[in-house]
């Protein structure tokens, strides 16, 4: 039952740019005709009509596209960054790197106002290769709410020049105002958002690039749990030590109090929360192999080696280098 409600909501906020979609693919493929039977059918049936437009695009300009394993590296790279603004640029300069392959993308900061704007570079403008980028910008969109753990909300979105009397489809898609017409194909949210900061972790990426950027169709706000415990690992990793209250609260845009209520609400104290990240990337550091206990007692913010090692006791019940040993 679960699983066909979640069809069934899918369902009901893309299969008009399914539709669209079906319309512009020429491919006789069955996959590309059939209807998915249920939710994980649906994000592979989607993401294979989408690499089949892009390709066909691709053939019409005579160019090449835009290869999947060159979007995975794209997303990749986009792990290392700090914040969304850091993100962005990432991406900006990878997509240069491949010029004329990827287009432009380009953010323009106007008073409160982001505008991550894309430009494929064509000579001109299709209504097949109009979707193709239009589904671009719905993929970006979906990498930086994944890279924040929270959904991006918009102000607009503009879906370039060509004319269209029904928006329903893109309504849906963006659950945002669309302009159909205009010059450009960009994303228009409220600047704050650039701030936000990555929260994921390398050994996540696989899981999520499966069906990029299909699997994140229902993505809504993570429960406060899932952000804080987040949030902690990404500072951990980035050897900034765990964010305090009021840091989180602040980052969250919650008041403390509320943070705090809605933590014990979920069945989790700061404290536990603590603990729980600062042992996960304690294993995660020693089995890197490249830091000294020493360096990863410094990096999880201990005083010195002799309380990580103390710490890490109270874990797992041994020490970090018998931890290491029994798994050589």
């Amino acid at each position: 039952m679960r699983e066909r409600s979640s069809l069934e909501a899918v369902r009901d906020s893309f299969m008009p740019l399914v539709s669209l979609l079906q319309g512009e693919v020429t491919t006789t493929a069955a996959s590309a005709r059939r209807s998915p039977r249920n939710l994980g059918e649906f994000t592979r049936w989607y993401l294979e009509v989408v690499q089949q437009l892009e390709a066909q695009v691709a053939e019409e300009f005579e160019r090449p596209s835009m290869a999947r394993d060159a979007v995975e590296l794209m997303c990749r790279s986009a792990l290392s960054a700090s914040d969304l603004a850091e993100a962005i640029a990432i991406c900006s300069r990878f997509m240069a790197l491949l010029h004329p392959r990827a287009g432009l993308l380009t953010l323009v900061v106007k008073g409160e106002t982001a505008s991550l704007q894309l430009d494929s570079l064509r000579p001109r403008t299709t209504t097949a290769s109009s979707l193709v980028d239009i589904t671009g910008l719905f993929a970006f969109r979906q990498l930086l709410q994944w890279l924040s753990g929270r959904e991006l909300p918009l102000a607009q979105v503009r879906i370039g020049p060509i004319q269209r009397d029904d928006v329903l489809p893109f309504l849906k898609l963006f659950r945002a105002p669309i302009l159909a017409g205009g010059e450009h194909y960009s994303l228009d949210f409220h600047a704050d958002a650039l701030h936000w900061p990555c929260v994921r972790g390398r050994a996540e990426f696989d899981s999520f690039f499966d069906c990029f950027p299909c699997a994140v169709f229902g993505l809504r706000a993570h429960d406060l749990r899932a952000q804080v415990s987040a949030l902690m690992v990404a500072a951990l990793e980035r050897g900034e030590g765990i964010p305090t209250q009021d840091r989180l609260a602040s980052i969250l845009e919650i008041p403390l109090s509320t943070l705090r209520r809605r933590l014990r609400d979920a069945g989790a104290g700061y404290r536990e929360l603590r603990e729980q990240c600062l042992s996960e990337v304690a294993i995660r550091l020693l089995q890197r192999g490249d830091l000294s206990i020493t360096q990863v007692a410094a990096r999880l913010g201990f005083s010195d080696a002799g309380a990580f090692r103390r710490a890490f006791h109270q874990w797992y019940g041994c020490s970090p280098r018998a931890w290491l040993a029994a798994r050589e």
